[in-house]
């Protein structure tokens, strides 16, 4: 009797051992991937297209840009740069300065939705900085950056979703605060300290993590508290996503495997 009971619980770990180990990574990349941005089709990101969507794995990821208050896109916007400042593919803003202090209202807003529920880690962005070493001049530029993540497709107000994560390997020349986003919402964001304009240093780079939690969903916001033009570039012009699987409880598994035998032996009687 031993036996019929050793099988089902030995055949139940392998299982579960097997879906945990089975995650795959796909790599979106806005310069490499095929794209589809209205109605053309291109390897790579098509310059300015304010939305597109891509096609891996099984997993379509769909891309949207859009801008609130006094903001404005900036040159280079939605634009792969290659040699330039900074280098990548580029979110550009002008006319969005901000109170810090006070209510999040001018800023540019990237959306990127999934066609099925994905983990996202460690989403890389560059060259958050300044153009200032002393940031006591009131004019020039600085960066912040915000994100958020929601677990269906569709986007909530701004400061509805669950926050990221900026904490983990952030640059040395970025701090992090909190902003108001209205309604009682509030966002966690990145901003530069004293820069001079570096180009994709890692002291001005931060990583959007969202954990271990499954999402459909987020949103980047691109702000500042000045008016001139500034620009921050994803990391290598690529995201990574694992796919979201819901993995029975390592328990749940051995009790259906366990019950087989009992069935099976009071259907003989």
């Amino acid at each position: 009797m031993k036996l019929r009971f050793v099988a089902p619980f030995a055949v139940a770990l392998a299982l579960v051992s097997a879906r945990t180990d089975a995650a795959i990574t796909t790599t979106f990349s806005f310069v490499t991937d095929v794209w589809t941005n209205g109605a053309n089709t291109q390897t790579g990101y098509q310059t300015e297209a304010t939305s597109g969507s891509v096609s891996k794995d099984g997993i379509t990821m769909t891309f949207q840009s859009s801008l609130s208050g006094t903001a404005v896109a900036g040159s280079r916007n939605l634009t792969l740069v290659t040699s330039g400042n900074p280098t990548g593919f580029n979110i550009a803003t002008e006319d969005d300065a901000n109170d810090l202090e006070g209510t999040l209202l001018h800023y540019q807003r990237w959306d990127f939705s999934f066609s099925q529920a994905v983990i996202l880690r460690n989403l890389g962005m560059d060259d958050i900085d300044s153009d200032k070493t002393d940031l006591s001049v009131g004019d020039g530029f600085r960066d912040a950056i915000a994100a958020e993540a929601f677990q269906g497709q569709s986007f909530g107000p701004i400061g509805s979703g669950t926050d990221a994560d900026f904490s983990e390997d952030l640059g040395s020349s970025l701090s992090l605060g909190i902003i108001s986003a209205g309604s009682g919402q509030t966002l966690n964001y990145v901003l530069s300290g004293p820069a001079g304009n570096p180009n994709n240093a890692p002291a001005y780079r931060a990583y959007i993590n969202f954990g271990n939690t499954p999402i459909q969903s987020f949103s980047i916001y691109s702000f500042s508290d000045r008016d001139n033009v500034h620009r921050v570039s994803l990391f290598q012009s690529l995201l990574q996503v694992e796919a979201a699987e819901v993995i029975p409880e390592p328990s749940s598994s051995l009790l259906a495997l366990v019950a087989l035998p009992l069935l099976a032996r009071r259907k003989r009687k």
